[in-house]
């Protein structure tokens, strides 16, 4: 009779583990204030980037780079607003990154 509770409780943290494994696989490494130098003055991503943005993630997959602008995005950190769909494949791209065309953030 102890093994349905056992189970049970395996089964709960099992869960948890892999819910809290998706909410913290779209955390980004690069500090979000830092793209700050991806805008310019008026608050729009500048197009072709400069080299100091796009060493900012020329460290990064191609999606975590597009999760990272989608970061800062959502954190107001650009001057965007986030609720304005953006086509974040032309800029990155620009970055020698590949994504498909129409990205937009979750």
């Amino acid at each position: 009779m102890a093994s349905r509770p056992v189970a049970s409780i395996a089964l709960l943290l099992s869960l948890n583990l892999l819910f809290f494994s998706m909410a913290s696989a779209d955390t980004c490494p690069v500090d979000a204030v830092k793209f700050e130098v991806c805008v310019d003055a008026l608050g729009i991503i500048k197009i072709p980037p400069n080299a100091a943005c796009c060493s900012l993630i020329a460290n990064l997959a191609s999606l975590e780079a597009a999760l990272c602008l989608c970061t800062a995005i959502k954190a107001k950190v650009l001057g965007i607003n986030p609720s304005v769909p953006l086509d974040l494949s032309l800029f990155l791209n620009d970055c020698g990154k590949k994504l498909q065309n129409g990205f937009q953030c979750p």
